[in-house]
């Protein structure tokens, strides 16, 4: 996808003249800060998942992602059974992951308007302030003074953190491109999106008995009794998914308010992951092999990942703690 020429947008807004400020400022300064806000505490979420998605490695195994088990029935006969590890849970796994790229990618490019339309807003009702100062005999200069020796420390702390979500940006859009740096997906046909990330501390899988319902097929050597009794295990499982999504997309929706050009690329991403493996039939036909080097491929990426988020977190909290500060005396300013 191409990207917005971000260091081009914060010129742009950097030079707003006092004539074409913003109506009301101080309502847009409050609603990009409360997107700010949700992105940060959901960029330490997705940071964390990525993390320990890692060691979901052995869901590629055999017995997670691939066919499933042969068994010998009591008749004679041999059943291959269906993998309902692969229903139930593992499949799961492949948009979850895929969804932990997209957020990121999502996260990173929208805060970077946001923080640029935070510092132009903030400009605009420093020149309000200015102005109503001079109409009521200085009553704003206090605060606009205030305000003024708080905004070179933001300003600094903008540039560093502006820097960072540009490198982690292009890392991660890197990441999921056809010139990845990270294992390339055994599939041709995904998309990373904004979606639900997997709770992975809460996915279980309960083994079923054997003897249910009909769930594998006679393979040779047969027998003509072998469909009497199905002996192929069964079970249920579960991945809760941890609301990522619905913040992830309220950000983004503030952030193309503040800079439409990033609609174009946000919009083909907004609808959440998707993935087509090959050969998908009911019987055997799936390329068990591509499950396994998928999820596989999945979990080894997501170390690195991981480590292009680390280096925001600090960076961001300290934006957040400033930006705070500002609202907090804008906040007294206007009551």
């Amino acid at each position: 996808m191409k990207k917005t020429h971000f260091a081009v947008l914060f010129a742009v807004c950097a030079a707003i003249s006092p004539g074409l400020a913003s109506a009301d400022p101080l309502s847009q300064m409050r609603a990009d800060a409360s997107a700010l806000q949700q992105m940060s505490a959901t960029w330490a979420q997705i940071e964390s998942t990525s993390q320990s998605y890692a060691a979901l490695a052995p869901y590629a195994a055999q017995e997670w992602a691939g066919q499933g088990p042969t068994v010998v029935g009591p008749f004679g006969g041999v059943e291959q059974c269906h993998n309902t590890h692969w229903d139930q849970v593992t499949s799961s796994l492949i948009p979850g992951g895929l969804n932990i790229f997209g957020d990121a990618e999502v996260e990173a490019y929208s805060m970077q308007a946001l923080t640029v339309d935070f510092q132009a807003q903030l400009a605009n009702y420093m020149v309000q302030q200015v102005q109503a100062g001079n109409s009521h005999a200085g009553g704003n200069s206090i605060v606009t003074n205030q305000l003024a020796q708080q905004n070179g420390p933001l300003m600094q702390s903008m540039n560093t953190l502006d820097g960072l979500l540009t490198t982690v940006g292009n890392q991660v859009s890197g990441a999921t491109g056809p010139s990845t740096a990270l294992h390339q997906l055994p599939i041709q046909h995904w998309q990373a999106g904004v979606g639900n990330v997997p709770n992975l501390a809460a996915v279980q899988y309960i083994v079923g008995p054997d003897d249910g319902a009909p769930i594998g097929w006679a393979v040779p050597p047969s027998s003509p009794l072998a469909r009497l009794v199905d002996i192929c295990p069964t079970g249920t499982g579960s991945i809760p998914m941890l609301p990522t999504a619905a913040p992830v997309l309220s950000a983004a929706q503030q952030a193309v308010a503040d800079e439409p050009a990033l609609a174009s690329q946000l919009q083909p991403i907004e609808g959440g992951s998707t993935y087509t493996l090959p050969g998908g039939g009911m019987f055997g036909s799936t390329d068990y092999s591509v499950r396994m080097s998928l999820v596989s491929a999945l979990a080894s990426d997501m170390q690195p990942l991981a480590g292009y988020m680390q280096p925001i977190s600090a960076p961001l909290a300290l934006y957040q703690k400033q930006v705070q500060q500002i609202m907090n005396e804008v906040h007294s300013n206007a009551q």
